[in-house]
């Protein structure tokens, strides 16, 4: 039961790091030619767009759960639209869900309220950080415990990730470091773009970004160029030798022609 447990939390963890519902879209005034439009498209910045996305998650080459996870959007009090990313999976043992809501404002992410919660046969874990952004100081309760601490600029939540990653990408930067919110603090998490790879999925070949999180486990993540940088792929192995992933299944959303970054290889940038 021990090791099921364990085996289940890992699980869980690597799709919860495989947020990604990174979209963007191209609109033309001007009804021309199908080259046109598409040159429009491949250099059109990322945005968000609703999507629904769902996975699978297998430990050694063994399926364990499945996942999904969705993208809505709605008016905010002030006119502007406020989008909302949910994660839901389901294991024999445990449930996890998660649910970021943040802002899209000049071409940045701004996280409003992040949640999630684990449950298993044996109780729940519960996190919740609300991000105060005109007093710069993010309020959060974790394990039952309150309290507060400071923000700073470009500071994300962990289920939005992934789309500030994806952002910086598309600018050509090879090396990114990301400043997110852990528990009742904030993490700098470093990323190295390996390069591009063709990727077979249920979905069909795709034209994919590798990127690999700078860290004692060895993880790499797959970001599909024309499903707007979308997660397609995670490949996580433990220090122990087990390998989990997480592999697309079903996706409903935007696809938009893209080309492939220029990248800049020495060039680092925070997430800001």
């Amino acid at each position: 039961m021990t090791f099921r447990l364990k085996t289940s939390h890992c699980l869980l963890s690597i799709i919860a790091a495989a947020v990604l519902f990174y979209s963007a879209a191209a609109q033309s005034t001007q009804a021309n030619t199908t080259t046109a439009i598409e040159s429009t498209t491949k250099n059109t910045l990322l945005s968000p767009i609703p999507f629904n996305a769902q996975y699978d998650v297998s430990l050694n080459g063994n399926n364990q759960l499945k996942g999904s996870r969705t993208l809505s959007e709605s008016q905010n009090n002030n006119g502007g639209k406020t989008y909302t990313l949910e994660y839901k999976a389901e294991h024999l043992l445990f449930k996890l869900k998660e649910q970021s809501t943040f802002q899209w404002v000049d071409n940045k992410l701004i996280s409003q309220h992040y949640k999630s919660e684990r449950s298993h046969l044996f109780g729940s874990r519960k996190k919740n950080v609300q991000f105060d952004w005109l007093s710069n100081t993010a309020n959060f309760t974790y394990k039952k415990r309150k309290g507060s601490f400071s923000l700073e600029p470009g500071v994300t939540d962990p289920l939005s990730t992934l789309f500030v990653i994806a952002t910086k990408i598309q600018q050509g930067i090879a090396n990114i470091r990301v400043r997110e919110t852990d528990d009742n603090d904030i993490e700098t998490r470093e990323y190295t773009v390996d390069g591009p790879e063709i990727l077979t999925t249920p979905l069909g070949s795709l034209e994919t970004i590798k990127v690999s999180l700078n860290r004692r486990d060895s993880t790499q993540i797959w970001l599909a160029v024309d499903l707007n940088y979308l997660a397609v792929k995670v490949r996580k192995e433990s220090k122990n030798g087990d390998i989990y992933e997480l592999n697309i299944r079903e996706y409903n959303g935007p696809k938009i022609p893209r080309e492939l970054p220029n990248f800049q290889i020495n060039k680092t940038n925070n997430n800001l």
